[in-house]
């Protein structure tokens, strides 16, 4: 292993054990920097030094994956990738310098997620059969998703030991390992209950009531796919998938979307934007504000099919 080699090592080992990124950031973090360096050097790109990598050198790049018609997300994630390298060899002492500094990202143009109606919401919820353990499983996710907002991965790596009944709530290990509390109160609640308390064991169960679990009960999974393993984030996409599109008449959506209707809903109905902020466990507020949008455009729409002066606007000189 070469110098350069090294380096790229020495950063994927930074993002795990200091910067707390899950596996996957890490791997697309990867593979971005290996899709530059084929770009720099492509007789032999694990070669490159990139030690010696210029300002001019990545301009070049940009400007020849533009010609290439490389999609602007595809690029500005790349250049995340490489202003974070970057920034490790400087502070590790392996550079004196930044290359990306001064560099443009592409501008991206923010996309509205897929809201669904609250009464669709309620439609889906209705029409998973809880008559059956898979059902009340699905229906425990699906109100988490939308009734907690919880991320997949987050829904995924739940265990036992998260969730506080007595306290109605639940601490989620969201994004870089960071701990947040939510809380677990109605339909969410119920379903959860409904599901465990037929799954685990009497003793189990009453552990989990009373704060009884050991610590190896604690990290056993709350979600089962195959009998006593963790479900795996597929299975849930899948399962999402299948079952809104079947409640919605052909809409599918992904875990996310229920995610994106958690916060939206709840802004439509007089939420404040902060304390949303601190439910999806966002870093900056800017993040959440996507959702401020969404519920403008919302309240257009209700405002051009119900108010009676709406259709002047289609008369401006």
């Amino acid at each position: 292993m070469n110098a350069s080699s090294d380096s790229v090592q020495a950063w994927i080992d930074h993002l795990r054990a200091v910067r707390g990124l899950s596996p996957r950031t890490i791997e697309a973090y990867r593979r971005d920097l290996e899709t530059v360096a084929r770009a720099l050097r492509p007789s032999e790109p694990a070669a490159l030094d990139w030690s010696t990598v210029d300002q001019d050198q990545l301009v070049r790049w940009l400007a020849h994956e533009r010609i290439r018609g490389v999609s602007s997300r595809s690029l500005s994630r790349r250049l995340s990738a490489l202003r974070s390298f970057f920034t490790f060899l400087q502070t590790s002492g392996r550079r004196e310098d930044r290359p990306t500094l001064g560099l443009r990202s592409p501008h991206l143009s923010r996309r509205l997620p897929r809201v669904p109606a609250e009464e669709l919401v309620g439609a889906l919820m209705e029409s998973v059969d809880t008559g059956t353990e898979r059902g009340r499983r699905d229906r425990a996710i699906l109100e988490l998703l939308y009734g907690c907002g919880l991320r997949l991965s987050e829904v995924v790596g739940l265990s036992l030991g998260q969730i506080d009944f007595g306290a109605q709530q639940v601490r989620v290990v969201g994004k870089g390992a960071k701990e947040r509390i939510v809380p677990l109160v109605g339909e969410a609640e119920y379903r959860l209950r409904d599901y465990l308390s037929r799954r685990l064991s009497t003793e189990q169960w009453q552990g989990l009531l009373h704060g009884g679990l050991g610590r190896t009960e604690g990290r056993s999974p709350v979600f089962l796919g195959r009998p006593g393993r963790r479900i795996a984030p597929r299975t849930v996409q899948a399962m999402v998938e299948r079952t809104t599109r079947r409640a919605l008449l052909g809409t599918g959506l992904s875990p996310h979307d229920l995610r994106h209707a958690f916060a939206t809903h709840l802004l439509d109905r007089g939420a404040d934007l902060r304390g949303v902020q601190e439910l999806l466990g966002h870093a900056s507020l800017s993040t959440t504000q996507v959702y401020t949008h969404l519920s403008t455009a919302r309240l257009k729409e209700v405002y051009r099919q119900t108010h009676p002066r709406a259709e002047q606007e289609k008369k401006k000189p």
